[in-house]
């Protein structure tokens, strides 16, 4: 029985594996902990601080182990690793924490961590067949890590949804949410780790092929691989032969083949000389039929940026195909060590994620410019100020204006032009894409937009602290009604009766752009719901109050928004579902 308990849950191996990554254990414990002070109300924090408290310790994570892995292979100095360790991992708080845009930069900062696993005990040596069989054990035990993370949870809940329905035991729903927690932020992490190979160094005879890896890639991959680029190249010969230039899916799709084709090459590594006679082609055409691809990536990405600007797609988009230039040029002379292909992309990576040439600036930049230029074509932008214009600007330059100004406003970059639009004694505020456009003298464009077509544009509202709800002078409190416009779509206005309990029925009846609220037989209420929204569309969440206080002869209402949904065609706007909590208190 012992034996058996230890097989499934190896508490010494565990441990052992907290001494040898203490820190990243330390960082897995601390998300845990304060998922579970969250979920439990015990913790009230800004949403924003919890997102990159979150994002922070999960970078630590990762930089920790391979700190780890580091000081192992080069058996590095407890003093010199701490110096690194402090000056990484401030690098990285100081990225996520005081930059406005740091899911952008988590975004470069998280995949060349993951990266850097890959190779981080073979900075200085290392042969290629260790590198493949320490990355084939790690990712194979994170890979089983997860599914047993996914099997203790799951089967848990379950267990206790059997005690709860069979002896009727009340399981709050707290219990199932702590235990997944445990799972995603302990159990998972933990067990991870433990599956990191202590050693660097594998013989031949160490090392072994997962079962079914070799049909998987002699028979599945393989020839996957060279459908993508049949497909590609017979593409290719679209372009020659009718002129036409690539479409801005292309770029997308070359990196996505490329990138399988990279990942089967490492995978079937010890395969390259004894596997099926496709693999072995495999391995000899592979980095030069990636040349061409690689140079209509670079012209169907630069043809993207030279009409749009950058974006931080694009961005990325760039990288991979410097990369993959990098990959297939360099293979192609002569074969270039296995380490190096994930690391080329991590330092690349790492390149981008900060400083005044990373994709944050250098995107940011880029549409202003563009911005800028445009406003100035129209003399809507003068002495550093928006004047209204009163002439015609043709669509494409409209729905460019539109898509810029959405852009910098979405990635919080509208302090780039708030000079433009604020007065001297006004508080700044984006307010949206709508209200800046209507400031620049035409309403606002959606990047779908079509010359002729009705323009159609989404509209959310929802308040910064929708969670919580004054009740103080309401005696009755009804939590989320919801209302869906769009099943009143053959004229008839929509209705539902909602009994509260045995003295209050509430009757509710929406016929747009009126919402009708009654209590029992008393006089109704009603709200103009567009009237309500006029002069919210655009503003940021902290800035709406969607409340509205309502009183009559029977009663005093409150109506608490937590969500209005909906869209504009042309200048006509239509709400399409909303959400309220309903207070009263009935007058003496």
């Amino acid at each position: 029985m012992k034996k058996l308990l230890e097989r499934i849950f190896p508490v010494e191996e565990l441990l052992n594996t907290v001494k040898r990554f203490p820190l990243s254990v330390a960082c897995a414990l601390s998300m845990f902990a304060l998922a579970f002070l969250l979920t439990h109300g015990l913790f009230p924090i800004k949403e924003d601080w919890l997102a990159r408290i979150f994002a922070v310790l999960s970078c630590w994570y990762f930089w920790f182990g391979i700190s780890q892995l580091i000081a192992e292979s080069q058996d590095m100095r407890r003093a010199k690793r701490m110096i690194i360790d402090v000056i990484v991992g401030g690098a990285i708080f100081f990225l996520l924490w005081f930059s406005t845009l740091w899911a952008i930069h988590l975004a470069f900062v998280l995949p060349a961590l993951l990266l850097g696993i890959m190779f981080a005990p073979y900075l200085t040596g290392g042969d290629d067949l260790s590198v493949w069989f320490f990355n084939r054990m790690m990712w194979f035990g994170v890979a089983v890590s997860y599914v047993a993370l996914f099997m203790f949870a799951g089967g848990v809940s379950v267990a206790l949804g059997a005690v709860q329905m069979l002896f009727e035991i009340k399981v709050g729903y707290k219990l199932y949410s702590d235990l997944w927690l445990f799972a995603c932020f302990v159990l998972g992490p933990i067990y991870a780790l433990s599956w990191v190979p202590k050693q660097f160094s594998f013989s031949p005879e160490d090392c072994n092929d997962p079962p079914g890896l070799r049909f998987i890639v002699n028979w599945i991959t393989v020839p996957m691989v060279f459908v993508y680029l049949a497909i590609l190249y017979a593409y290719f010969a679209k372009i020659v032969t009718t002129g036409e230039v690539p479409n801005g899916f292309l770029a997308y799709m070359i990196t996505g083949f490329a990138g399988a084709g990279i990942v089967t090459y490492m995978i079937a590594w010890p395969m390259r000389e004894s596997g099926s006679p496709q693999l072995r082609l495999f391995y000899k055409i592979f980095f030069p039929m990636l040349i061409i691809p690689v140079g209509v990536h670079f012209y169907a990405i630069w043809e993207r940026i030279s009409a749009y600007g950058l974006t931080e797609q694009r961005y990325m988009l760039l990288l991979s195909a410097i990369w993959l230039a990098i990959m297939a040029t360099t293979n192609s002379m002569s074969r270039i060590p296995l380490k190096a292909i994930p690391a080329t992309l991590c330092i690349l990576l790492v390149f981008a994620s900060f400083g005044p040439w990373g994709g944050v600036s250098l995107s940011g930049k880029s549409q202003f410019a563009r911005l800028e230029n445009l406003l100035v074509k129209y003399d809507i932008l003068q002495s550093g100020k928006i004047v209204k214009t009163e002439g015609e600007i043709p669509f494409e330059d409209r729905k460019n204006i539109s898509s810029i100004i959405d852009y910098l406003c979405r990635t919080e970059r509208d302090a780039m032009i708030e000079p433009w639009f604020k007065g001297d004694q006004e508080k700044w505020s984006c307010g949206g894409v709508h209200n800046l456009t209507g400031e620049i003298g035409f309403d606002y464009v959606s990047k779908y937009g079509q010359p002729g077509k009705d323009m159609v544009a989404s509209f959310y509202l929802r308040p910064k602290n929708q969670n919580f709800v004054e009740i103080d002078g309401y005696d009755i409190l009804i939590k989320r009604l919801n209302v869906y416009v769009r099943r009143s779509n053959d004229g008839k206005p929509w209705k539902q009766e909602k009994k509260i309990n045995d003295d209050y029925t509430l009757h509710l009846e929406y016929y747009t752009p009126w919402l009708s609220v009654r209590l029992n037989e008393f006089e109704s209420i009603r709200v103009n719901m567009l009237s309500h929204i006029e002069d919210k569309i655009g503003k940021k969440p902290e800035e709406i109050d969607l409340n509205l206080e309502i009183d009559n002869k029977d009663a005093v209402y409150k109506l608490s928004f937590q969500s209005i949904r909906g869209k504009r065609i042309n200048d006509e706007k239509q709400i399409e579902n909303f959400s309220f909590d309903f207070l009263f208190r009935i007058k003496e």
